[in-house]
């Protein structure tokens, strides 16, 4: 009764799934959307040749996170789904994504090793006004598939900043760079974790991951690793 009144919807573009036990629609099933090798050393960009260790955007502007890794390749349909988990609180999609990181990912996620694993925070009001934080949804599976605790209060986001998608590179990285604070208590309570496994939706020009990173170096973590469901292409 309750499949027929709510029947299950691709978690990519949204439509009504017509074969049973479809995890995708015909259309979404046929689109590549996951990062394939070769990839970026640093950020885990997808690139084009084998013979690059780096992406132009991380020989240009290096990163203070240890590596980067992601699932997909940000452009559609994956830009529409992660939009609906966060802006129309489509969550039941995040259980796709994590489906498809514990089939494709888990292995060099469990390598890390991780002391802790962390969600990028959002700013209080978004908070409120959203009521969740996608990012921490995708902590929380995460960090029970590889058994690694997961702390949500290590770092805050003490700025509430203007959407970043209006802003250029520069613009993102400079209004980010004081976003972010360490929460020393939470910091000591939790062992002084010194490899962190941070966790976010969405990765383009790293603004908000450099952000955290330097936060969490401020504490005293030595290894910070970024895990992003998508990660887009280009910027510089």
């Amino acid at each position: 009764m309750l499949s027929f009144l709510f029947p299950p919807v691709c978690p990519l573009c949204g439509k009504t799934l017509l074969k049973k036990h479809a995890k995708l629609c015909s259309k979404c099933e046929k689109k590549n959307i996951f990062i394939q090798e070769p990839v970026c050393y640093s950020c885990g960009k997808q690139i084009e040749s084998y013979e690059a260790e780096y992406c132009n955007d991380c020989i240009k502007h290096s990163k203070s996170f240890t590596k980067g890794m992601g699932l997909c390749i940000y452009r559609e349909p994956v830009i529409q789904s992660l939009a609906a988990i966060k802006y129309k609180n489509k969550r039941v999609f995040a259980e796709y994504y994590l489906s498809e990181i514990q089939k494709r990912k888990l292995i060099q996620l469990k390598k890390i090793q991780p002391d802790l694993v962390i969600p990028v925070p959002l700013h209080a009001s978004k908070r409120r006004k959203r009521g969740f934080n996608q990012a921490e949804i995708f902590a929380e599976g995460i960090a029970d598939m590889i058994g690694c605790p997961m702390e949500k209060k290590l770092v805050l986001r003490k700025r509430d900043t203007k959407p970043l998608k209006k802003m250029d590179p520069l613009q993102r990285k400079r209004t980010l760079a004081k976003a972010f604070q360490g929460n020393q208590e939470i910091y000591e309570k939790t062992g002084r974790p010194k490899t962190v496994l941070v966790i976010d939706d969405i990765y383009t020009t790293g603004a908000t991951s450099e952000g955290v990173t330097r936060a969490l170096k401020k504490l005293g973590v030595s290894k910070v690793y970024i895990f992003c469901i998508a990660i887009g292409q280009g910027y510089s």
